[in-house]
């Protein structure tokens, strides 16, 4: 037998289909939907709950899943959670009128070519108005929204699916820095050691601003980057990231700098330590950020031969094809030495 319970929240009224099955009590979130619309969903259950045929699935609105959706994100993903919010709450007006079984891969095709379409500002200018690279980091948060209702046994099937998120037309390889200009940086006087960790153990901003003395193994030449309740790394892994003589160095510098402090990058926020970053990288009429470091990291490794599946774990990247990016570094540097070999 299915019922429909009528429930008060913020947004209004809501009706709520309940039924039980196999012993087991069920309860679906219907939305704010009339009462007519309702009924005819406790009976289409009715019938399905008879002849045991699914013939309706309860679809939530998509504003409703969202909210679900974030608190759980910000519980699993707390580091990424802030920009997750951010495009699920500023650029999903396509889906907020809707059920998510209303919305169509028509629908998300459409929605994917206004985030990436041009619009006349006047006659003499025009702007996109995101990047493509912008538009597909929109795109794969939003497939996961609708991803994880499917999980949640909400829809039944992504409109996602078989639609290809915005190719970015720009195939720039990432910035980073040769060891001259890297000598540079670690000779800034207030913040030297501090760049020389970060590109020595391709850490991200977060992973250094995270590191603790104890995670710093001297003797067996290597940093602990750690994942704990508190502090995660960008994949919620750990990992081992072999640590060079300099760097060792530097990082004793550090914590004796740092006295008792639970960090070896004490009292600096993330914002401070990109605004220093780019004040040392100005003076030096140098040009990146400070996620260049990290890249160096990258590039300098697959130069010195480490096979980019290994560089892969060591930087922890999840998916290998972000690794790949660093693949021209060594076909570069190979083609050098080529050249220089004579007959």
């Amino acid at each position: 037998m299915a019922t429909i319970n009528w429930r008060r929240g913020k947004a209004g009224e809501f009706a709520q289909l309940n039924w039980s099955e196999n012993g087991c009590q069920h309860r679906v979130t219907l939305g704010r939907i009339s009462p007519h619309d309702a009924e005819l969903r406790r009976k289409a259950k009715e019938v399905e709950l008879g002849t045991g045929e699914p013939i309706f699935v309860p679809s939530m609105r998509f504003i409703d899943h969202r909210r679900d959706y974030l608190t759980w994100h910000e519980s699993e993903f707390p580091d990424s959670h802030f920009r997750v919010r951010q495009i699920l709450e500023q650029c999903c007006a396509t889906f907020e009128p809707k059920a998510l079984a209303q919305v169509t891969k028509r629908d998300v095709e459409g929605w994917k070519a206004t985030r990436v379409s041009r619009i006349g500002v006047n006659r003499r200018k025009e702007r996109a108005k995101v990047s493509r690279s912008t538009a597909g980091k929109e795109f794969r948060t939003v497939k996961a929204c609708f991803s994880k209702a499917v999980d949640w046994e909400r829809l039944r099937k992504s409109p996602f699916d078989g639609v290809e998120e915005p190719k970015n037309l720009k195939s720039a390889p990432p910035h980073w820095y040769r060891k001259p200009e890297l000598a540079q940086l670690y000779a800034c006087e207030s913040y030297g050691d501090t760049w020389r960790v970060i590109a020595n153990g391709g850490l991200r901003r977060a992973e250094a601003l995270q590191l603790r003395p104890e995670d710093v193994d001297f003797a067996g030449k290597a940093i602990h980057v750690l994942s704990t309740e508190d502090d995660r790394t960008k994949s919620g892994e750990w990992r081992l990231v072999p640590l060079s003589r300099t760097a060792a160095a530097a990082l004793r510098r550090l914590i004796k700098a740092g006295g008792r402090s639970a960090y070896v990058i004490p009292h600096v926020t993330g914002p401070s330590l990109s605004r220093a970053f780019a004040r040392d990288v100005e003076r030096l009429g140098l040009k990146g950020s400070l996620h260049s470091l990290r890249h160096s990291y990258g590039a300098h490794m697959v130069m010195a031969g480490v096979p980019l599946r290994t560089l892969q774990k060591l930087m922890g990247h999840a998916n290998f094809e972000t690794t790949e990016r660093y693949a021209h570094v060594a076909d570069d540097h190979m083609k050098k030495q080529a050249r220089a070999v004579s007959f």
